[in-house]
């Protein structure tokens, strides 16, 4: 049984009957009807209201019926035509795209067939190499037995200088005859020792400072100042961020290949550190501490790293800020692909840098120098040093970090550091906790703590895990740092998240205008943090007191 509904004049989909007259209605349009009208039933003076309108369950039809536009000789012909254009231009479609096919495949084969004859050539050339060796060494050992009687007394002189000269012997941990104190890996190696001794002892013995600030004021912590139009405007982005001990002096560097100098006391930008030619990728404070008077490091995306020294007048009574800055005193180019990142070793005398390429290298921080270097595999993302100076960290763009021993130069630990399960598996920032246990690496979707000494990751937190303004779905991990007393960890996204190492209690979530790029803690007794922004803004969050 079908009806045909009043108002349209087509068999309606869901059907009503009004229960004062009797007459079909499709239910939307009668609802509309009565909305438009107060109530008042289509061709009749009668009111309608809901308890009037009686639902009617009725067998959909077999057979959707014939629109009337199509009850007629000319509206049937212009239906046919227009089926008629579309399976026209479908047919046209598909014919480019087997056109496009052939191309591809017939470009395919091309490529096999010639890969096939490279193949080949490089076969035959190994097989001509191997027979060429072969016969090479049959020569070879026709003649060894007269060798060796003739240069016997040459190998008795040289087994005699060789007793003095036991270089193996020291990289295996044991001492040589004679050491080149004046070696600058000697000195290194003994330097590194030196250092990695006395900072286990201090760090032993070392205690929460009694004033740090604690865990329920972070809880209540809110923006409380914040510097905007850093940097220039034609290429803005801040995207790296260093502060000195005080917490006073912002170092940054920027997408427009400088590096400033911001003074929280002055309000001033006291530095623009101008040279590199394309973006800088890393910027740190090379002194003890940083300050007015301390060396800056920068490295950047042109394949370089500078050092800059303080001018004088940075600590001449009464200076004048329009006469302060920093100096270029060298540039190492020992990388051949951009550098992406640096570190300072805890003695304040070498500076590690790490290239795209996967080359990295340890230089003297007074000369630029070389000491070490090596290469990886895989592109480096990320470098740093461990808080003992004794091991390095480097982060690759396939997902895992690394600790590299530098005594025994050798891979001490391979940790997955990214989800398996996402395409953005780079290493975006790697930092050790003061207290040298814990050990956090960043990747897009994932942080993770790791406990060195049982190579474990101990937490891990994706983005989904994040409360509040971060649960976006286009919120991404930049970084990851702990305080200097290894008490809080902060995670930085589109918001900057406080968590208490005890226990990973998520304290605070600190909001940002923009995505975070870097963060730093303020001070030794954690009393504010800094984050930079890509709007070229730094924002500065205090606790409550």
């Amino acid at each position: 049984m079908s009806f045909i509904c009043t108002i349209s004049g087509e068999a309606p989909t869901e059907p009503v009957v009004s229960a004062k007259t009797g007459r079909v209605y499709e239910k939307r349009l009668l609802q509309k009807h009565l909305e438009e009208n107060r109530g008042r039933e289509p061709h009749t003076d009668h009111d309608l209201s809901e308890d009037d309108i009686i639902a009617v369950h009725a067998d959909p039809p077999t057979a959707k019926p014939r629109p009337p536009t199509l009850t007629s000789i000319p509206a049937l012909l212009s239906a046919f035509q227009n089926e008629w254009d579309a399976l026209v231009l479908e047919t046209f479609t598909l014919k480019q795209q087997y056109h496009q096919v052939r191309q591809e495949l017939s470009h395919a084969l091309y490529q096999n067939d010639a890969a096939c004859r490279v193949v080949a050539r490089l076969m035959k050339e190994r097989d001509d190499a191997r027979l060429a060796l072969a016969t090479l060494q049959a020569q070879v050992g026709t003649l060894e037995p007269a060798a060796a009687a003739a240069a016997a007394p040459l190998s008795a002189v040289a087994t005699a200088g060789d007793s003095n000269m036991d270089v193996d012997g020291a990289k295996d941990g044991t001492e040589g005859s004679i050491a080149d104190s004046s070696d600058p890996a000697t000195v290194f190696h003994a330097r590194v020792a030196e250092t990695a001794q006395n900072l286990r002892t201090t760090r032993m013995k070392r205690e929460a400072p009694a004033k740090l600030t604690s865990a329920d004021s972070w809880k209540s912590a809110k923006e409380s100042f914040s510097v905007g139009s850093l940097h220039t405007t034609t290429k803005p982005g801040i995207v790296t961020l260093d502060l000195d001990r005080s917490g006073t002096l912002a170092l940054t560097g920027g997408l427009d290949n400088h590096a400033e100098v911001y003074s929280r006391t002055t309000d001033n930008v006291i530095g623009t550190l101008k040279g590199h030619t394309k973006r800088i990728t890393a910027a740190l404070w090379a002194g003890n501490g940083g300050g007015l008077d301390q060396p800056i490091l920068t490295a950047s995306a042109d394949k370089s790293v500078r050092l800059w020294v303080a001018k004088p007048a940075n600590t001449e009574e009464g200076k004048d800020v329009r006469s302060m800055g920093w100096t270029k005193k060298y540039i190492v180019k020992h990388h051949k692909a951009e550098v992406v990142g640096l570190s300072i070793h805890p003695s304040g005398d070498y500076f590690a840098s790490a290239a795209a390429d996967g080359s990295w290298a340890i230089h003297a921080i007074d000369s630029g120098n070389v000491i070490l270097s090596g290469t990886i595999d895989t592109p480096i993302s990320q470098i740093a040093f461990h808080p003992d100076g004794i091991f390095l960290a480097i982060g690759t763009a396939d997902g895992f970090a690394k600790i590299f021993d530098l005594k025994q130069q050798q891979t001490l630990a391979t940790l997955d550091a990214a989800n398996s399960t996402e395409s953005a598996k780079e290493v975006t920032g790697l930092h050790f906790s003061e207290n040298g246990y814990y050990f956090a690496t960043v990747s897009s979707h994932k942080v993770a703590v790791w406990d060195l000494r049982k190579q474990k990751m101990v937490q891990s937190w994706t983005v989904a895990d994040l409360p509040e303004s971060d649960s976006a779905e286009d919120a991404l991990f930049t970084a990851a740092r702990f305080d200097w007393s290894g008490k809080y960890l902060a995670l930085a996204a589109h918001s900057i998240h406080v968590l208490n190492v005890k226990g990973w209690q998520h304290l605070a979530v600190l909001p940002c205008a923009d995505t975070v790029q870097a963060v730093q803690w303020v001070g030794d007794l954690s009393t504010g943090i800094v984050a930079a922004c890509l709007e070229n803004s730094l924002h500065i969050y205090e606790p409550a007191n």
